[in-house]
């Protein structure tokens, strides 16, 4: 579920190299809705079900009639900001929607492996360093209650039915295919358009907020991984290390060799949430151990990686 987002485009295309048969679900068929798979020249390679996750009736038709040994439900409002201004649908997409997966597997298809996208906004402005031991929840936000209903929802079906449900704890995952609304993508096109001359300067909120910003193609390998371990286990799914966005805006304007960054950015008090998570960082510890993973991809790179793409689209159009 989720096919046409970051995640989904990024697991679609891992899956394919490894020789799955994939099955995305869709709000639509509209070409400009699937242009992520586009950008991995795949979506001829997968099999597209048009629905939405909250239709408990045909969620119940489509995982009837495929079965599938593995589940992964990637979608949702992932937007703090419009959870709040629809906290009703959040509910029902991020929470009522995964419950109702879960009565449908334990009933049609208890053999499937299921992974459910959980997040570290669950934990709130936590003082530690997030791992799965953590048992005290904050979160400050609908978005992030919604998401501990769903955690406990997966805790609840897996111990009552013994369904095979993981909570992947994700962290910060980035990518060139990031969602416009994210300040990452912000950041990075503000920096394209500099370059291209289309505006002297850009907006931002908070700068001093820290993230643990990781690769989206390093963490789909981790969700496969955890539904293809011996057991079903939840785990956190970060990098380990914490930069603020301050420290992402830096390395943005450092690829096109500006370090007086300052005089290009406006912070506006609009944009500054009033609950923010001020710090986040967790430990990947226990996936590396039992999972053997690890990510790949920098922090740097991973700007500069945000950072070209977004200037090779607006200077060569395409994706």
């Amino acid at each position: 579920m989720g096919l046409a987002g970051q995640d989904g485009s990024y697991l679609a295309n891992f899956l394919l190299q490894k020789g799955y048969r994939v099955v995305g679900l869709c709000h639509s068929s509209d070409p400009k809705a699937l242009w992520r798979l586009d950008y991995f020249n795949i979506r001829s390679k997968v099999k597209l079900e048009i629905g939405d996750i909250t239709d408990a009736a045909h969620m119940e038709k489509i995982i009837n009639a495929y079965k599938p040994d593995e589940l992964y439900n990637l979608a949702g409002i992932s937007s703090v900001a419009r959870s709040w201004d629809r906290p009703v649908e959040t509910f029902r997409v991020n929470a009522l929607a995964v419950i109702g997966i879960l009565d449908v597997l334990r009933r049609r298809s208890p053999q499937t492996h299921f992974f459910q996208a959980s997040s570290a906004e669950i934990y709130g402005n936590v003082r530690e360093v997030v791992n799965e031991k953590i048992s005290m929840f904050n979160p400050l936000h609908p978005y992030g209650t919604s998401k501990l209903a769903a955690h406990f929802a997966i805790k609840n079906f897996r111990d009552q039915y013994g369904l095979f449900a993981v909570n992947g704890i994700l962290f910060n995952h980035e990518s060139p295919l990031r969602e416009d609304y994210f300040v990452t993508k912000v950041i990075a096109q503000g920096v394209a358009r500099l370059v291209r001359g289309e505006v002297k300067k850009f907006r931002l909120g908070n700068i001093n907020v820290s993230r643990d910003f990781g690769f989206v193609g390093d963490f789909v390998e981790a969700m496969w991984s955890t539904l293809n371990h011996t057991r079903a286990e939840d785990f956190v799914i970060c990098t380990g290390k914490s930069f603020t966005v301050r420290d992402f805006i830096r390395e943005a304007f450092a690829c096109i060799d500006i370090a007086d960054w300052q005089k290009y950015i406006e912070i506006d008090s609009l944009l500054v949430r009033k609950q923010e998570v001020k710090k986040m960082r967790g430990t990947s510890a226990k996936i590396k151990k039992e999972l053997d993973w690890r990510p790949t991809i920098s922090f740097k790179t991973l700007v500069k990686m945000m950072v070209e793409h977004e200037i090779n689209t607006l200077q060569h159009g395409g994706i």
